[in-house]
Parts: C-alpha cells; sequence; structure tokens
C-alpha cells in the first residue's frame, strides 16, 4: 500500500543503496585484478557487465524513494548485504597447502607410484607424438588432424619424426615454450611460461632429460608417500573459480636437506631427471623467494 504525500520509501532506499554499493564494489575489485583471486580472467568481461547492471537496476530504484510505502519489506536486502560486506572487507585468501587440502595431485606428474599422469597430459602426450587413439565408446579411429601427413607407411612416419626434429625450435616457440637455451641445456621457466612448461614435461620428460630447470613455486609437502627430502614444487590453477584450484608443478629432490617449510615460496635451481617415467628435479639451488604479485596459474583465459 502505498501512501500519498511526502516521505521516504525505506524499501526503495534501502533496495537502490545495495544495487549501487555492490556495484561499485565489484566494479572496483574487477579493475584493481582482486578478482583474480575468486575466478578466472575470462570471467572479467562478465563482472562489468554485473556491475553495469547493478548500477542500472541502482537507478530505475531511485525513482521509487520518495514515494513513500505503508509496509517495508527489508529482509530480501539481505541477498546483497552479505556479498557486499565480503567484498567491502575480502578475507585473507588461505595458504597455498590449505587450500588444496582436500584436491587430488593429479597435476603433479610423480607424487605417489601407483599415480598416471592426468587424463590431459596423456592425451596431450599422444596427440603431440602423432599416435592414433580411439573413442571409448564407438571405438571408431578418430583422425589426426594435426600431423598433415599420411601415417599409413612406415617411411611417412619416420620422415616425419625427423622432421619434428629438425624444426624442434620453431615447434617449441610455436607452443609459447620460452626459456629454453638448447646448446646449454637450461630452462627458465617465468610465471607467464609456468602452465605451458608443466604441460610439456608432464608429457615429454624424456625430451628434456639433464636440462638445468629454473623455476619458482612454493613447497608443497601433503603427498602420498613422502620420501625424505623430496617435495612438490607447485602453483596452485584455476581453472574456473577459487573452489576448483589444484597443486600443479614438479616434484624435487634436495639432496642437503628439505631447510624449507610447507607453504615457502622458493625458486629451485637444479637437474631435470626422469624417475620411473617422471620428471624431477635434483635440486642444486633453494633460494627463498617473493610470492607473486598473481600466485595462482589460469589454464584458460
Amino acid at each position: 500500500m502505498k501512501l500519498r504525500g511526502k516521505g521516504i520509501n525505506i524499501q526503495a532506499l534501502t533496495e537502490t543503496a545495495c544495487y549501487l554499493i555492490f556495484g561499485i564494489l565489484l566494479f572496483r575489485l574487477t579493475v584493481t585484478g582482486g578478482y583474480l583471486s575468486y575466478v578466472t580472467p575470462r570471467m572479467k568481461p562478465y563482472l562489468y557487465g554485473l556491475s553495469a547492471i547493478m548500477v542500472l537496476w541502482a537507478a530505475m530504484g531511485a525513482g521509487r524513494i520518495f514515494s513513500p510505502k505503508y509496509r517495508c519489506r527489508l529482509f530480501h536486502c539481505l541477498v546483497l548485504g552479505i556479498p557486499i560486506l565480503i567484498l567491502a572487507v575480502p578475507p585473507a585468501p588461505p595458504e597455498g597447502s590449505a587450500a588444496v587440502k582436500n584436491y587430488s595431485n593429479a597435476s603433479i606428474p610423480g607424487s605417489s607410484p601407483e599415480r598416471a599422469m592426468s587424463s590431459y597430459d596423456s592425451f596431450s602426450a599422444q596427440e603431440s607424438a602423432g599416435y592414433d587413439y580411439y573413442d571409448n565408446e564407438t571405438e571408431e579411429e578418430q583422425p589426426d588432424y594435426s600431423a598433415g601427413y599420411d601415417w599409413e607407411t612406415e617411411d611417412g612416419q619416420q620422415a616425419q619424426i625427423q622432421q619434428d626434429q629438425n624444426q624442434q625450435p620453431e615447434l617449441l616457440k610455436g607452443a609459447g615454450l620460452n626459456g629454453i637455451d638448447e646448446k646449454m641445456k637450461t630452462i627458465n621457466i617465468t610465471d607467464n611460461d609456468y602452465y605451458a612448461w608443466m604441460t610439456e614435461l608432464g608429457a615429454h620428460a624424456d625430451k628434456y632429460q639433464g636440462y638445468t630447470v629454473t623455476m619458482k613455486g612454493f613447497v608443497f609437502l601433503d603427498l602420498e608417500n613422502r620420501q625424505e627430502n623430496e617435495f612438490a614444487l607447485v602453483r596452485l590453477s584455476m581453472w574456473c573459480c577459487s573452489a576448483d584450484m589444484s597443486p600443479m608443478g614438479l616434484m624435487a629432490d634436495d639432496l642437503n636437506g628439505l631447510g624449507f617449510k610447507e607453504n615457502d615460496w622458493v625458486t629451485v635451481t637444479g637437474k631435470l631427471l626422469v624417475k620411473d617415467g617422471y620428471p624431477t628435479i635434483e635440486a642444486e639451488s633453494i633460494v627463498a623467494a617473493e610470492k607473486p604479485e598473481q600466485e595462482y596459474v589460469y589454464p584458460y583465459y
């Protein structure tokens, strides 16, 4: 029931304030990059769109503020009130290992003797090697469109393998694998190339055995059958949102005795060895490192 005359519609005022405050806080979180602690970069345009919708709703509701109402209902405003409090005072993100306490270690090749590579890495290995693969449901052979040549003859296979080896630097560059020096046999893995190299090393570890690898991550010790002085050097990968984060990295072995505790950020330099089919860094140098401004890895943008 609306009342005639002057006055304030408390319900409309509260709703308008909630829409406006929520839109402004969400816009600020998106502009500053704080949203990356909760969702992946591909969500950015949607967050901008939601911010605009909130401001639009606030503008539409402002016209009802001076139309008094007999009975105000405010309970539904809690739907936005709680997110507003979270955006205004965001909680500190948990330490790396705590954030993945209940997740699998499948993105850490060799983290337990019984664990095979993840299905994604297995598929990548087969596809890159040019193997035939089959659809599990139809059992029909699928064509390999990536090779671009006839696989029917053995000579054709050998010729293509040789061609791939000759073009290896170009293929690496095209795949976004930067930081490799084939003459010096060194690999420097930067923040921007972290996901690409973890995928590559997980699928084709034998190609890089003996290379000196330098990479940064945090110490992760919550592993099955972990040996003394053994740890995982990882970063957290976020595929969609913070609810699906999991550790991604390589196993490492500090021969001098593990001098860092779990969640410490370190930079490791050492030889890449293949043990039981999995890449492992035999650490020659482990130094403390600063946590990167954006600590998460986003496989898809």
